[in-house]
């Protein structure tokens, strides 16, 4: 039964947001060039049942670019629902995340979620080359992404 149960519940999970917004509402090409996040007063839940508690409350964090970040805290402290706010994943109750100046619930979630990585604590094995997993939709040439790899590892 829990397995009915569970695809009920995803029939009755609200739709996302729409994958992309008019091509007049879209952030720039170069989006995000710099790389700042601005997390101003973010409270989310992962529900959208208002009566359910929140589960980030009042986050207020500036990300500055080219700046590493780790994310530490006891289980259930809100880390992953942290990350899962970047990514629209969850109910933004309040507040603004920001990404190079723009407000990231402007931005279609193609964009988003095309434009921005994370590197999870657990290692996970892909299939596929390092290059198709580190450009999967074939967007940067090979300097691009050597590039890329010496800023991260500099």
């Amino acid at each position: 039964m829990t397995s009915v149960e569970r695809v009920l519940d995803y029939c009755s999970l609200d739709q996302e947001p729409p994958a992309q917004v008019p091509h007049d509402c879209r952030p720039p090409p170069s989006w995000p060039s710099h790389g700042e996040i601005v997390f101003d007063n973010v409270s989310m839940r992962h529900s959208t049942e208002i009566y359910l508690p929140l589960d980030l409350r009042h986050i207020s964090m500036t990300i500055r670019a080219s700046e590493k970040v780790g994310i530490v805290g006891r289980t259930g402290a809100g880390k992953s629902s942290l990350i899962q706010t970047l990514f629209r994943m969850g109910t933004l109750v309040d507040g603004k995340i920001k990404i190079d100046n723009i407000d990231i619930t402007s931005v279609g979630l193609d964009d988003v979620r095309r434009c921005i990585s994370i590197i999870p604590q657990d290692p996970v094995l892909f299939t596929g080359t390092m290059r198709s997993n580190l450009d999967p939709f074939g967007d940067y040439s090979d300097e691009e992404i050597w590039h890329a790899l010496e800023q991260v590892f500099c």
